[in-house]
């Protein structure tokens, strides 16, 4: 099943105010809804002939603490070198494509095709394609040779080993273009997997320790990284020998580190950066931007990035399912997404815009605000007056996520359990607390995975690379496995609701609020961005500046 999603939104001044008007920003902007009961078109598909040449400058609130695709999870890591390395597979963008579709093509792979059993996937890939040229790969061809490499080191050391060795029995290298899979058992679309945003090809000189993957990066995508500054900024050059034919258009990108959210408006308003996401802005402060800024176009999109109070299980008292449970119905999602972001979907833990997702109705009856509701199960639980917890964040997601944690601080503290905000820096949280389970309650985004299985893999499964939550559930673990040997659709969707029924009657932890929408606001000059919510920046090689 494709993904549900609509196109983006683009806004000129004259429109954003009467929209505005019209409630387009306010209200609860529930299932979905972008608040305003009308459908937008996106970007101008009929922007002119494309400009080669120009920097384009972004800004972003945090930085990678490394560069490495492999052992680093975060979507800081990987949109740093999203449109350095190439994939087997990719999803598609474009002007006719819908946001966050599900339709994929070949990127490195000139066609994926698997045995009639499903049991084999034959990747033939593309002759002629070169590495970036800086030293010691030097520009020379890639080959399979390389996707051997690559995943051995996923085998050995990276964590995208969730998603390959479960599956996978052997992988071999026939000739120089052709990888042969060969599967543990049917998977009808491990194309779909090697489109991952996680599944970057390096060369073997990367794999070998030739080259300092914590610092640098070298593949085959439309742009070269140049130089990194840490915590200060990213320049990128034009691949001048990329595979897709006068792409990209622009001679470069370079991503300026600001925190501060007011600095990166200032930066906007004075023409200093192109872009800046929805990460470091409240719908309000966009509002003001579009009257400020003449032409200035705010894409809004349907969100795929789920936001998620987790606890320790581990821990007491969140090893106490009703005191979870408790603490899921004293949030008002309605209030807060209403309140805080431009538009939003309640989710459960299968994301809205994926297959197999539960039904909102269906959610909100199973997660339903409750606070007295809430009282009562904690004091069945023991805990009639409450209890004191800190709960662990980041403002490297930008000020709205610490908005949203302070809101659930005050939800929280109408069923008598007082929370105490640690606001961390991004590489604290991502590095020492989170992943290390170092925390007994957390407020934060997780990544958007590209499908239900993947999500409930990781995150569910007894030893899944994103349980960061002490999860142990044997039951969950038999169901979990089953999904991926199935591949009747139907039969799918209908299997991936049940996992998540059990999941939220018997561990309600982590407890998903709902998907928000994205708004991302470029300077009027910048034309034919068709991004993808997954992680990798391929899309980059088709936009333009018209200046």
């Amino acid at each position: 099943m494709s993904m549900r999603s609509s196109r983006a939104v683009k806004l000129s001044v004259a429109a954003l105010c009467s929209l505005l008007v019209a409630g387009c920003f306010g209200g609860s902007g529930g299932s979905g809804s972008d608040g305003s009961g009308s459908s937008y078109s996106g970007m101008d598909p009929d922007a002119g002939e494309p400009k080669s040449g120009g920097v384009y400058v972004t800004a972003g609130p945090s930085d990678a603490s490394s560069l490495d695709p492999q052992t680093q999870s975060s979507f800081n890591t990987h949109v740093a070198v999203g449109a350095v390395y190439s994939k087997l597979m990719d999803y598609k963008t474009g002007p006719d494509i819908e946001y966050g579709a599900s339709e994929i093509e070949g990127d490195l792979a000139e066609s994926a095709e698997p045995s009639s059993d499903n049991m084999t996937w034959t990747f033939k890939l593309r002759q002629g394609v070169k590495f970036h040229n800086k030293a010691p790969v030097n520009g020379r061809e890639f080959t399979s040779a390389d996707v051997v490499c690559t995943m051995d080191r996923i085998m050995d050391v990276g964590f995208q080993k969730y998603l390959i060795a479960p599956v996978v029995e052997s992988y071999t290298a026939p000739d120089p273009y052709t990888v042969e899979f060969k599967l543990k058992q049917p998977v009808a679309r491990f194309d779909v997997t090697m489109a991952n945003h996680y599944m970057e090809i390096l060369p073997c000189e990367a794999t070998q320790g030739q080259v300092d993957l914590t610092n640098d990066a070298i593949g085959t995508g439309p742009f070269i990284l140049q130089s990194w500054t840490r915590n200060q900024e990213r320049v990128y050059v034009k691949n001048p020998d990329y595979f897709v034919e006068g792409k990209p258009y622009l001679d470069g990108i370079t991503t300026i580190i600001m925190p501060d959210q007011q600095a990166q408006i200032a930066a906007l308003r004075s023409g200093k950066i192109d872009y800046m996401s929805s990460l470091s802005t409240d719908k309000r402060q966009v509002e003001n931007l579009a009257k400020e800024i003449d032409g200035l176009t705010v894409e809004q999109h349907k969100g795929s990035t789920p936001t998620r109070m987790f606890m320790n299980m581990a821990n007491a008292p969140f090893d106490d399912v009703n005191v979870r449970k408790a603490l899921a119905m004293a949030i008002d999602r309605e209030g807060m997404g209403g309140a805080l972001r431009a538009g939003y979907t309640i989710s459960g833990p299968v994301p809205p815009l994926l297959e197999g997702a539960l039904p909102e109705d269906e959610l909100l009856k199973m997660q339903p605000y409750d606070p007295e509701g809430a009282k009562k199960l904690l004091a069945d639980a023991g805990y009639p007056d409450g209890f004191d917890v800190t709960m662990v964040l980041t403002n490297g997601y930008g000020d709205v996520v610490v908005q949203e944690a302070q809101w659930i601080q005050e939800d929280l503290a109408k069923i008598g359990v007082n929370v105490t905000l640690d606001v961390q820096d991004y590489a604290t949280y991502f590095t020492d607390t989170w992943p290390k389970k170092n925390y007994t309650l957390g407020y934060g985004l997780q990544t958007p995975m590209l499908s239900a299985t993947e999500f409930l893999s990781a995150e569910y499964l007894t030893t899944g690379a994103r349980n960061w939550y002490n999860i142990a559930d044997s039951e969950l673990d038999t169901q979990i496995n089953e999904l991926i040997g199935i591949s009747d659709q139907k039969e799918y969707e209908t299997a991936t609701q049940d996992v998540q029924k059990y999941i939220l009657e018997n561990v309600m932890d982590p407890v998903t609020l709902y998907t928000y929408d994205t708004q991302d606001i470029y300077a009027p000059y910048v034309k034919d961005v068709w991004a993808h919510p997954a992680y990798g920046r391929r899309w980059l090689m088709n936009m333009w500046l018209d200046k």
